[in-house]
C-alpha cells in the first residue's frame, strides 16, 4: 500500500483543469491524457463522435469529464497533419477579462445610459477576446504543423495569411463605441428607465420582483459590473430588441474575412478542415450564452463551407442552439441516465458501475497500483458492490470521486487501512456535509451577487427541504402500512425512500439541485397508469446525512419499487410551487394562478387581463427579502473570492495560486489577483514561502472566524 501514490490518484481525479494533468508527467509519462483516458462507452463511442466530422454538442454537469473527452480528441488530432486543433476556454478568457470602468464621453447627449454603455463595451470584449483567442491559437497552429514547408501560394503567401490573422486580431480585440451601435443602446437605455419606475412601482405597492430562473446565474463576467449587466439583460428578455441588438454586436466583427482567412488556411496548406474546440460554454449567463452563440457560434459553424467544425461543452439544459440546426449536430450526454439508458435499472446500475470500475482501475493502473491494494474486496462479488457503491457514492462523476477518494486517504489509507463500503458511505456523508451542504449556506449567507441568486437559491434549498420531508413521511406511512397495500408487507429493516418520480413537465425546477448534485436523475419510465415519469435519485451523502437508506431491495419482487404511488411526488411539488410563485404582468400587476402556466406560454406570455403586458413566474418569499435585508454587507464577497477561501479552509495549508485554481476550476491570474485583494482585506496572509520562494496564501484567524466559526453563525 502506497500511501503517497494513493495521494496523488485522488488528486489527479479532483482538479480542474485538463492541461494541469501535466503536474502528473513525472508519474504517467510525457502524455498523461493518452494514459488516463476512459470513455464512458464501450469501444470508445463517446470519442468517436467527438473526432467526427459534425459540429457537436458535448454535455454533462460540472466534473463529468467533458474537457477530458475534448483533451483525448485533440491529441489524437494533433497527430494528424491535416487538420488544425484549437482549444478554447471561455470561461478562462472571460475570467481574465479586463472589467475595468469603462465611461464614454457625451454619453448623456447621445441619450445612451452609463449603465447600457458599459455593459455593451464589457459584453464586446469578452466575444472580442473570444475571438482574438481563436485567431492567436489558429497562429500558434500554423507553427507547430509546419504548415509553411507545404503552403502552396495560389492565393495568398504564407507570411501575408499570418500578417491578415493578426490584423483582425487587433481589430476585434478594440472595443470601442461604434456609430451603428449608437440607436440601439438609445432603445435600451430609455427602456432601462422604464423598468426602473416599473419595478419601483411594484415595490411600492409591496409586489416582489425577481423572475424565477432554471438555475442560471446572473452573475456577470469576471463577476463584476452586477447591477449593469441585471438591468441590461432585463431589457434584452425583449425578443425584438435582443434580435435588433445582437444582428448590431455581429456588424461589429469582421466575420466574413475571418472565414475567408480560415477557408484560405485550409485550401493552401492541404488541410482538411478547422476544429474548434470551446470548451466551459455553459458559465456564461443566458444573454451571453445567446450573444455568443449568435455573433461568435453561427456564424462559425453556418458560414464557413465546411472549413470550421465546431466542438462544444455545455451543461444539460443550458445549452442555447440559435441558427445552429441541432438537427445537424451530434448532441452526446455525460450523464450515466442517458448514456446508460435501458429498460430495466439493474442493467443501467450494471453499465454504470462498470464505466466505474475501468476508470478506477485506468487510474490505479497508470500509478502503478491496482485496486484492490487499497480496497477491501476479496472476490468479484465484493468488488462489484465496491464498485457500484462508488458509482452511487458520486454518480460516476470523476472529480466527485477524486473528492470521496481524498477523503478516504485522510480517513483509511493514510492509517494504512483498506477501504470497505461503510468507509465510502462515510466520505459521502462527509462530501455532502462539508462541502456541498455547507458550501451552499455560504453563498447565501456571503456572496456578493444580485437577490435574484439569492432568491433563486433559497428556493432551491426549500424545494430540497420538501423532498426530504416528503421521502420521511413515505418512510413512515410505509412502516405503518398506510401505503402500497400488501406490496411492502415483506420488507425488512427501513424502506429505501432514496428515489422519487414527477410528471417530465417539472424537469425544469430540478435543474439547480441538479447542477449541483443534490439530486440526479436517475431513469424515465412509465407509472403504474402508463403515463411518462422521471425518476430522481438523493444524493448518497444526503440520505446518509439525512439517515434515509439508498437504493431499492433485493429481490425479483421488489424490481419496480419505484412505481409504486407513494413514490409519486409531482402533487407534493406543485403544492410547493404553488404556495412560492405566482404569475404577474408587467404592466398591470395582476397575478395569475400558476396553472394558467402552459395556457400563458401558448400566447408568448401576453397578460389575458390587460392584453398589453408580458406575464412571467414571479418568487414569493417575503420572509427571505425580511432575511436577506438583515444580512451583513460589510463582510461579503464575492462568489469567487469565497471559493478561494473555502478551499484555503477545506485545504488547511497553504497554497500557490496555481494550485488553488486547479480546485475551482479558474486561473492561477484571477486567483493571483483575488487572494491580493483579500490580503489586503485582512482575510489572507500572502507571502514568499521559505522553502521554495513561491508565493502562497493562508486564511488569517480573522477570516477563519468570520466565515468558517459555526459558534459565530
Amino acid at each position: 500500500m502506497d500511501k503517497e501514490k494513493f495521494s496523488r490518484i485522488a488528486e489527479s481525479l479532483r482538479q480542474y483543469r485538463r492541461a494541469e494533468l501535466k503536474d502528473f508527467e513525472t508519474e504517467i509519462g510525457a502524455k498523461p491524457i493518452d494514459e488516463l483516458y476512459v470513455d464512458a462507452l464501450p469501444g470508445d463511442a463517446v470519442l468517436k463522435s467527438v473526432l467526427s466530422s459534425n459540429t457537436t454538442f458535448l454535455l454533462g454537469r460540472k466534473g463529468t469529464g467533458k474537457s477530458t473527452v475534448f483533451a483525448k480528441a485533440q491529441s489524437i488530432f494533433r497527430e494528424r497533419n491535416d487538420i488544425v486543433s484549437i482549444y478554447i476556454d471561455v470561461k478562462t478568457v472571460c475570467d481574465v477579462l479586463d472589467t475595468g470602468d469603462k465611461h464614454g464621453s457625451a454619453l448623456e447627449t447621445n441619450g445612451i445610459s452609463k449603465a447600457a454603455y458599459r455593459a455593451h463595451l464589457l459584453r464586446k470584449s469578452m466575444l472580442g477576446s473570444i475571438i482574438s483567442e481563436l485567431l492567436r491559437e489558429i497562429n500558434e497552429n500554423c507553427e507547430n504543423l509546419t504548415i509553411f514547408d507545404r503552403w502552396r501560394g495560389l492565393k495568398k503567401q504564407y507570411d501575408e495569411l499570418k500578417q491578415s490573422l493578426n490584423d483582425l486580431r487587433s481589430r476585434v480585440q478594440n472595443a470601442k463605441l461604434e456609430s451603428h451601435e449608437i440607436p440601439v443602446l438609445q432603445k435600451i437605455s430609455k427602456q432601462i428607465k422604464v423598468k426602473k419606475q416599473e419595478e419601483q412601482s411594484c415595490t411600492s405597492n409591496g409586489a416582489l420582483k425577481g423572475k424565477a430562473s432554471l438555475g442560471l446565474d446572473n452573475a456577470s463576467v469576471g463577476g463584476e459590473a452586477n447591477a449593469s449587466y441585471s438591468d441590461f439583460d432585463k431589457t434584452l428578455d425583449d425578443t425584438e430588441i435582443y434580435n435588433e441588438y445582437s444582428d448590431v454586436v455581429l456588424k461589429s466583427f469582421p466575420f466574413a474575412e475571418i472565414i475567408e482567412e480560415i477557408q484560405t488556411l485550409n485550401k493552401e496548406a492541404g488541410l482538411l478542415r478547422t476544429v474548434v474546440f470551446f470548451d466551459d460554454f455553459s458559465e456564461l449567463n443566458f444573454i451571453d450564452q445567446r450573444l455568443f452563440v449568435d455573433v461568435v457560434l453561427s456564424p462559425l459553424n453556418n458560414s464557413s463551407n465546411e472549413a470550421v467544425k465546431l466542438k462544444i461543452a455545455g451543461y444539460p439544459g443550458r445549452v442555447y442552439y440559435g441558427k445552429i440546426d441541432p438537427g445537424k449536430t451530434d448532441t452526446i450526454s455525460l450523464d450515466f441516465s442517458d448514456l446508460y439508458e435501458a429498460s430495466e435499472v439493474q442493467e443501467m446500475e450494471r453499465s454504470a458501475s462498470s464505466y466505474a470500475e475501468r476508470l478506477l482501475a485506468v487510474r490505479f493502473n497508470a500509478f502503478g497500483c491496482k485496486l484492490s491494494d487499497y480496497f477491501d474486496i476479496n472476490g468479484d462479488s465484493a468488488k462489484d458492490e465496491a464498485m457500484k457503491l462508488m458509482f452511487q457514492a458520486s454518480f460516476n462523476v470523476p472529480r466527485i470521486m477524486g473528492h470521496l477518494l481524498h477523503t478516504l486517504f485522510l480517513d483509511r489509507v493514510s492509517k494504512g487501512q483498506k477501504i470497505t463500503q461503510a468507509s465510502i458511505r462515510l466520505a459521502s456523508k462527509k462530501y455532502y456535509e462539508n462541502t456541498i451542504d455547507k458550501y451552499f449556506d455560504r453563498l447565501n449567507r456571503y456572496a456578493l451577487e444580485p437577490f435574484e441568486n439569492k432568491l433563486d437559491r433559497h428556493n432551491q434549498s426549500e424545494l430540497l427541504r420538501c423532498l426530504i420531508t416528503e421521502a420521511k413521511d413515505v418512510r413512515k406511512k410505509i412502516t405503518s402500512g398506510d401505503v402500497g397495500g400488501g406490496y411492502f408487507k415483506e420488507l425488512t429493516g427501513i424502506p429505501p425512500t432514496s428515489h422519487f418520480t414527477v410528471s417530465p413537465e417539472l424537469e425544469d425546477i430540478f435543474s439547480s439541485l441538479e447542477s449541483n448534485f443534490l439530486i440526479s436523475r436517475y431513469k424515465n419510465m412509465r407509472d403504474k397508469n402508463g403515463n411518462d415519469v422521471i425518476v430522481y435519485a438523493f444524493f448518497l451523502g444526503l440520505c446518509e446525512s439525512e439517515r434515509m437508506a439508498w437504493g431499492y431491495p433485493e429481490g425479483r419482487p421488489f424490481r419496480h419499487y419505484f412505481q409504486q404511488r407513494c413514490f409519486e411526488y409531482s402533487r407534493a411539488v406543485r403544492h410547493f410551487l404553488s404556495q412560492n410563485q405566482t404569475i404577474r404582468c408587467n404592466s398591470c400587476l395582476t397575478c395569475h394562478p400558476m396553472e394558467l402556466k402552459a395556457s400563458l406560454e401558448l400566447y408568448k406570455w401576453r397578460c389575458p387581463e390587460c392584453n398589453e403586458g408580458t406575464c412571467s413566474v414571479v418568487n414569493l418569499a417575503e420572509d427571505f427579502r425580511d432575511e436577506f435585508e438583515k444580512l451583513d454587507k460589510s463582510i461579503m464577497l464575492e462568489p469567487v473570492e469565497l471559493e478561494i477561501v473555502n478551499v484555503l479552509n477545506d485545504e488547511g495549508r497553504r497554497m500557490r495560486a496555481g494550485e488553488i485554481a486547479l480546485l475551482i476550476d479558474t486561473t492561477h491570474q484571477l486567483v493571483g489577483r483575488r487572494t491580493s485583494k483579500l490580503r489586503d482585506l485582512g482575510l489572507v496572509d500572502k507571502d514568499e514561502d521559505v522553502a521554495d520562494g513561491k508565493m502562497k496564501s493562508e486564511l488569517t484567524a480573522r477570516c477563519e472566524k468570520t466565515y468558517f466559526d459555526t459558534a459565530e453563525q
